[in-house]
């Protein structure tokens, strides 16, 4: 078990590593690209973000954007097996000046939160946030990309990650990503 979240971390690690990075010129993801996750400081989800507390999606605080941006999009996923990754919020055409995310975004395709951003599918075939859910004993690391986007994604709300991520090769001009844990007791 612990070998295959290893590989499914170095797997999905290198994949969204690359996203972002030039192909002609061999840019790399600009340090103009800066963004935070209150929450996940210290590398630790707190309770309130999860199956055992409100499951509220948590904020996200936009830093700062390449200036060719002209959207946003997210995706917070876990991995699952080699390879794998459980979907449990994804959002695009996000406005690149929001500042903030706020936390606990409604469900919904067009929550008034994402001032005008659409959300996906997650996991479990909803749309909006998934709060992570381990079983009791176990811990799952959780990783939310933020996307700096050239264009608007061309999808419909409630398209799936598999769609997003299809979107996001050709439209994706810088991503982070930000990783933390939560242990269920």
């Amino acid at each position: 078990m612990r070998r295959r979240r290893l590989l499914a971390t170095l797997g999905a690690g290198v994949t969204t590593g690359l996203a972002g990075c030039g192909t002609d010129g061999g840019t790399s993801t600009p340090a103009a690209f800066a963004y935070s996750v209150p929450a996940f400081d210290g590398g630790t989800i707190p309770p309130r973000y999860t199956c055992d507390g409100d499951g509220i999606s948590p904020a996200v605080a936009v830093e700062r954007v390449p200036p060719e941006t002209t959207s946003l999009a997210l995706k917070l996923t876990f991995p699952n097996d080699i390879g794998s990754q459980v979907t449990l919020w994804t959002a695009w055409n996000i406005p690149p000046d929001v500042g903030r995310i706020p936390a606990a975004v409604a469900t919904g395709d067009r929550p008034d939160e994402l001032d005008g951003g659409v959300q996906g599918t997650n996991e479990r075939g909803d749309v909006g946030y998934l709060p992570v859910c381990p079983p009791p004993g176990e811990s799952y690391d959780q990783w939310l990309t933020l996307y700096a986007c050239q264009r608007d994604i061309e999808l419909d709300p409630g398209a799936s990650r598999d769609a997003l991520e299809e979107e996001l090769e050709s439209a994706t001009l810088a991503s982070k990503l930000t990783m933390a844990s939560y242990r269920r007791r």
